[in-house]
This record gives structure tokens, sequence and C-alpha cells, in this order.
């Protein structure tokens, strides 16, 4: 059986993956190929929603995670999310 830790621990590495590529595709989109990034623009928009929320529930789960240097990034690293909130 796999726990439910290990299921959010899953699903949080899924959605980084998608949070990076969707935000790489929309740095490119917008300041290199000088594209319209509604798009991109969208899905980085859309998934933070879900990581923000697992991340949560990870900090709950997982009382050392919140001490960890990985804490500390992730939620530096969704600071743009909330910026284009």
């Amino acid at each position: 059986m796999v726990s439910t830790l290990h299921k959010i621990k899953l699903a949080i590495w899924l959605a980084r993956f998608a949070y990076i590529i969707f935000f790489c595709w929309l740095i490119l989109d917008f300041f290199i190929w000088d594209n319209d990034a509604r798009i991109p623009g969208l899905l980085f928009f859309l998934i933070g929603f879900p990581l923000i929320y697992l991340e949560d529930q990870l900090d709950k789960l997982d009382p050392k995670y919140v001490d960890t240097i990985g804490h500390t990034v992730w939620k530096y690293l969704l600071l743009p999310w909330f910026l284009f909130m």
C-alpha cells in the first residue's frame, strides 16, 4: 500500500516539473520569441493552485520538511506565481 505521504510527494514532484516547464515556456514565449504568452501564462497560473495546496499538505504531514532547504527553495520559486496573480 502506498501511504498518503508518498502520494503527495509524487504529486508534488509532477506538479513541480510542470511548474518549471510552464515557467520556462512563459519566459521564452514572452521575452525571447516575442509571442503572445496567454497559453503558457494560463498553464503556469493554473498549476500554481494545486502546487501551493500540495506544499501546504506536505508541511502538515511531514514536519521535518519545513526545516529543509527544499522547502525554502520551493517557497521562493513559487513567488513568481504570486506575482502573476
